[in-house]
């Protein structure tokens, strides 16, 4: 069951680490990263509703507005994405937050010095383990573009099992073609 409190009573969230990875809550300073995510070309591909920020003002203005917002509504928990002791190279989320059915949407980017398997796979799996242990969710749900192999394989490495094929599922932020989508789910239980 989703935690009575939600989101807005976790309070301070500190970072977690899994070996190099971390993940934790955004600060203006990961503004540089979300406005080079907001025009990198797979994230807009892959992505839907990632409109490219216009400049690094515009994206510290977003970082500081949006992501506490729905935080605080119990809507969406957002994160930067770190690998070692440089500045934030990536995104993680949990939305489309359903505590009636104790479930939640995953996503991750990252940027492309940092798109690897192994940064993808601990992001992803810091993610799911934030919402099964810290939100109490009994599901996790993943939305993944039919041609997009590589964030299935990641997916599959931590537990995702696929559930179903949805067709022209979402429109791609760069190219507005429609994506046929893999559906893919994730239970506590089978977290690795």
């Amino acid at each position: 069951m989703f935690t009575e409190s939600g989101l807005s009573g976790l309070g301070a969230v500190p970072p977690l680490v899994d070996g190099d990875v971390l993940i934790r809550r955004p600060v203006a300073e990961d503004a540089a990263t979300v406005l080079a995510g907001s025009h990198d070309p797979l994230v807009r591909e892959f992505m839907q509703g990632v409109f490219p920020h216009r400049d690094l003002a515009e994206a510290a203005a977003w970082i500081e507005r949006v992501p506490p917002m729905l935080w605080e509504q119990d809507r969406a928990a957002y994160f930067s994405v770190v690998v070692g002791d440089g500045p934030s190279v990536g995104w993680a989320e949990l939305v489309d937050l359903r505590p009636e059915e104790g479930a939640a949407e995953a996503a991750v980017w990252l940027l492309p010095e940092a798109r690897t398997m192994r940064n993808a796979t601990r992001a992803l799996r810091l993610l799911s383990r934030f919402g099964f242990e810290q939100l109490g969710l009994r599901r996790i749900d993943a939305y993944a573009a039919a041609d997009n192999m590589p964030i299935q394989v990641v997916g599959a490495y931590i537990g995702f099992r696929r559930a179903g094929f949805r067709p022209d599922l979402f429109r791609s932020s760069r190219t507005h073609t429609l994506h046929d989508a893999v559906y893919a789910t994730l239970v506590p239980e089978d977290l690795c």
